[in-house]
């Protein structure tokens, strides 16, 4: 038998393909972006996307903020006509709570009950006023 010492590998002929391969993948990525500087981008590479103006931001929105959150004080703090012709009026906000919660609960009169729906069919959405056919 003949004897071996485990020595009989040849790591020089396998260290010179590992160079030659890592040596193509550098000179083919040389190539490519020399290639890419002389002649550009591709025919079909899209334009530059749209970029339409930047939105306008304010550049202090606290005032803004404050006379925003006044006025939706002053309105719920406040008796006001909604809709004058309708008879629609508008109370304070604690009022109206304090009402609401001395009757109990109920948030509106006690009517007849909406009628059920058809099975299978959306009702229409009607604005105010106005009656189905």
């Amino acid at each position: 038998m003949p004897d071996h010492t485990g020595n009989d590998l040849d790591l020089r002929g396998l260290r010179r393909g590992a160079y030659v391969i890592v040596g193509g993948i550098a000179c083919a990525l040389a190539a490519g972006a020399l290639v890419l500087r002389a002649w550009g981008p591709a025919a079909n590479t899209p334009a530059h996307p749209f970029q339409g103006a930047a939105p306008l931001l304010q550049p202090a929105p606290q005032p803004d903020r404050v006379d925003y959150f006044a006025e939706k004080r002053r309105v719920t703090g406040s008796y006001g006509w909604v809709d004058r012709q309708a008879g629609i009026a508008r109370i304070p906000l604690d009022e109206a709570m304090r009402l609401l919660a001395a009757r109990g609960g109920a948030a509106s009169p006690a009517g007849a009950p909406a009628p059920a729906p058809t099975p299978g069919r959306t009702p229409p959405v009607l604005a105010p006023g106005k009656e189905a056919r």
